[in-house]
Parts: structure tokens; sequence; C-alpha cells
């Protein structure tokens, strides 16, 4: 959601379902954090992702954990039916970023394929220039809390 600088109700849906069925987030009131997110972003734009990849790779987890994040952002992605180029390098990114290794994520997600995982490939002026280039490209729109949140009860 986000890294292509749309959001599509079906990733949305895919979130509050993590949220309020699967208790992903613990007891975290999702249309709350889902309106402070759309604020942050909106404030920050683009720069919000520069924010984002500087925590994932500044905050300690486990194998567990980053094969968690990876799988989030995986199926929030493919919750649309489409992909595209800001979404693959959105998750090459966060490859680079995380330390799990590459056999770990082949036998968790075995449908990236070996070219996405393949952290040694990602040489660091390839990682340089892909992270540059989707900071400073993209234009974020404004977005609606109206889009990630249900306002139908606030509505007379």
């Amino acid at each position: 959601m986000i890294c292509d600088t749309h959001i599509a109700e079906d990733e949305v849906a895919l979130i509050k379902e993590k949220a309020n069925k699967k208790k992903l987030f613990g007891d975290l009131d999702i249309e709350i954090e889902l309106a402070k997110l759309i604020e942050h972003v909106n404030r920050r734009g683009i720069e919000f992702f520069d924010d984002y990849f500087k925590k994932v790779k500044r905050v300690q987890m486990s194998d567990e954990d980053e094969l968690n994040l990876l799988q989030s952002a995986i199926r929030t992605i493919q919750a649309d039916d489409k992909i595209t180029q800001e979404e693959v390098n959105f998750l090459k990114i966060l490859r680079v970023l995380l330390n799990v290794s590459n056999e770990k994520i082949i036998a968790r997600f075995p449908q990236v394929g070996p070219d996405f995982v393949d952290k040694d490939r990602f040489t660091d002026i390839y990682f340089e220039e892909l992270y540059a280039n989707y900071i400073k490209v993209k234009e974020m729109p404004m977005f609606d809390v109206s889009d990630v949140t249900d306002i139908t009860n606030e509505i007379n």
C-alpha cells in the first residue's frame, strides 16, 4: 500500500483483515493507525519512504520478524492483482535492508525467485541508484483518510 503512490481497496481490505481477524497488530485500532499513516504520508510525501527504510535498517529483528515483514509486504502488494515496477523496486530495497538469508527467503517464498533474494547481486552502487531513484522520482499524491477508513458513520 502506498509504495506505488496508490491506495488500492484490496490492499486496505487485506490490512484490515490481518488486524481484525488475525490480530497481527495486537490490539491496535487499525482505523486510527491507517489514518495516522495517511496523515504522515501527506505531511512527509516521498520522504515517508526514506523514514521507513531508515527505521527498517535501524531496528533489530529476528529472522522470523524479517520474514513476517517481507510476507506482509508481498501479500499487500499482491492484494490488488497488479504489481508495478515501483512495488518491485520497493521489495528489492526492503530485501537489501534485511539480514535474513537467501535460503530462508526462498524456503518461505519460493515464488519470488533467486533473482529477488540474491543480496550479493545488489551491489552498493546498484542499491544506491535504485534507492535514490525511488526516493527522488516519485511524487506522492495527497491521500484522503476515506481511502483507508470507514467514514460512513461520520456522514450525516
